[in-house]
């Protein structure tokens, strides 16, 4: 390699020597010392408001940085890091990547399961008291909400009786998720579809066929 060429490939890594003292404790702090000395989960800019809970790595191989929390990688929206906010279990499948002024917050009934392959650009919020689960290779556009909880409960006119207030979220392998999305308690979709932009599900569209578009029509 040229020394112009090992030069830039320096400075474009120069972040990592940044994330460091924040990803070290991280690493550290949840997972197995074999695992952790390996440094696989880089943070950017994080902000940790609980780490708490469980991380787990269900891989193969690790290796430096497979999963990258916080990088800033859409230049609209701001480089701010990452909101890591942990009581319950993340587990990562594999690589994963999930981009600048985004957050997760996990409760102590929460598990999140990232597949092999998960990419979301920038800003995701992701929400769990309950279940959401990404198979493998799914992408998610910029400015998307994910959550398995409504937060509260509703109350039936008619008897009275309170709703669940929660739901598994389940999203099929080879999904690509557009800009602006909302995906709610209930929502479940089969594999290679793809899911329109500013759409809101709500509910199971595992009655669609693979490679279905799935939107405010559907």
């Amino acid at each position: 390699m040229r020394a112009g060429g090992f030069m830039r490939r320096i400075w474009h890594s120069r972040w990592i020597f940044r994330s460091l003292p924040w990803s070290i404790y991280f690493n550290f702090h949840y997972l197995p010392w074999k695992q952790a000395i390996r440094l696989p989960i880089l943070l950017y800019r994080p902000r940790l408001l609980k780490c708490r809970g469980t991380v787990s790595i269900e891989a193969d191989e690790l290796h430096m940085g497979m999963v990258i929390l916080g990088k800033d990688t859409v230049s609209i929206y701001a480089n701010a890091g990452i909101m890591w906010e942990c009581e319950g279990a993340v587990v990562f499948g594999g690589k994963c990547y999930i981009g600048n002024a985004s957050a997760l917050s996990v409760s102590s009934t929460g598990h999140v399961y990232f597949g092999e392959g998960f990419y979301a650009s920038a800003s995701l919020k992701l929400v769990s008291y309950y279940g959401v689960r990404f198979s493998r290779d799914v992408h998610v556009g910029w400015d998307c909400v994910v959550m398995d909880t409504d937060l509260h409960k509703m109350v039936s006119c008619a008897d009275g009786k309170p709703s669940k207030g929660y739901g598994r979220v389940e999203i099929g392998k080879n999904n690509w998720v557009g800009m602006k999305c909302s995906i709610l308690k209930n929502t479940r979709t089969p594999d290679y579809c793809t899911i329109s932009a500013s759409s809101v599900l709500n509910r199971s569209f595992l009655d669609l066929p693979s490679y279905a578009g799935i939107g405010q029509e559907t």
